[in-house]
């Protein structure tokens, strides 16, 4: 009889816990790429941007669409501005790294032509970042990178 208050009185305790997390929803840790990158949308100043499809993937990045399960990625739709970023998780970690490889091409290429081009734009890239966890692997070029880097949870 004992054994069975205790484990009873163990289940009560476990489950009180577990009611007391004090959330309400999902920890931006479980969130998809896609409701990352809408969070930055719905905050962040930036022109028109574009959602990149997977057909682009290779164009914009350099990206093989195999070397990724689930990605979401928006960049500027006229071009005229560098605003840009996105979350990509890998098939796996060496594959990740290519991401992040990719990802730092893409940044170096863009202060190259945005110098010129757009060069009151460019404090955009004081603080810009490319970061890996694991498989995912987060980019950001855009009005607020540390907004863009605290919702991407890298």
């Amino acid at each position: 009889m004992k054994k069975i208050i205790a484990l009873a009185a163990m289940l009560l305790c476990c489950s009180a816990l577990a009611g007391c997390a004090g959330g309400s929803g999902a920890s931006d840790s479980v969130l998809t790429p896609a409701e990352k990158t809408q969070k930055v949308l719905d905050t962040v100043t930036h022109p028109e941007l574009v959602e990149v499809t997977s057909d682009r993937l290779s164009a914009y990045y350099g990206i093989e669409d195999a070397k990724v399960t689930d990605y979401s990625a928006y960049v500027c739709g006229s071009g005229a501005m560098p605003d840009e970023f996105g979350v990509f998780v890998a098939v796996d970690e060496s594959a990740a790294a290519e991401i992040e490889a990719s990802l730092n091409d893409r940044i170096e290429k863009q202060k190259s032509t945005f110098a010129d081009y757009t060069p009151d734009e460019m404090y955009k890239f004081d603080d810009c970042f490319v970061n890996t966890n694991g498989t995912t692997v987060s980019y950001a070029v855009c009005a607020d990178n540390s907004f863009a880097l605290e919702t991407f949870g890298n």
